[in-house]
């Protein structure tokens, strides 16, 4: 009985968000499979492509146009992009333009085939997307599993080695 107590009361306290990430419960674990695809299939997309809900790693990546070094990577960025998603990989462009249409413009300049979202940098922390790291600066990428787990974050152009990190 008082391991059923403690159980519940476990359970309890990580839907209130109280107890520790040390201490899951199996119906807290199953809540967060694929919380990656649930949260994106709930966001505002100003690209035409969408994520991939099997994908096997997400990868963040938080850029604008405004942004030289952002400008300078994404041509390396969109050409690898064929090769991660075959790698069973899907990049989310996480986009800091002030607006739609610029993003949208940025999206289009390149020949970006990745989904892309606006963020608002003033609320980055707010996303809600499940392993999403703010980044100091960009661009900037986060790797995550669909269950959010972070597998690497750091400057965008680490992107370029995907298959490195992969093999971590």
């Amino acid at each position: 009985m008082k391991t059923a107590f403690l159980t519940l009361a476990l359970a309890a306290a990580t839907l209130c968000g109280s107890a520790s990430a040390q201490e899951p419960t199996t119906a807290a674990a199953a809540v967060s499979t694929a919380a990656v695809p649930a949260k994106l299939d709930t966001m505002k997309y100003i690209s035409e492509a969408r994520p991939a809900a099997d994908a096997k790693f997400y990868v963040y990546l938080c850029s604008a146009s405004w942004c030289p070094p952002c400008r300078a990577i994404m041509p390396k960025i969109v050409a690898e992009y064929d090769a991660v998603r075959a790698a069973g990989g899907e990049i989310i462009l996480l986009c800091f333009d002030s607006t739609p249409q610029a993003g949208t413009a940025y999206v289009k300049k390149y020949g970006a085939k990745f989904p892309a979202v606006m963020v608002d940098f003033q609320s980055v922390g707010k996303t809600g997307l499940p392993g999403f790291t703010p980044p100091r600066g960009i661009p900037h990428v986060t790797f995550v599993t669909p269950e959010g787990k972070v597998m690497h974050a750091g400057s965008g152009v680490s992107l370029l080695g995907w298959r490195e990190i992969l093999a971590r």
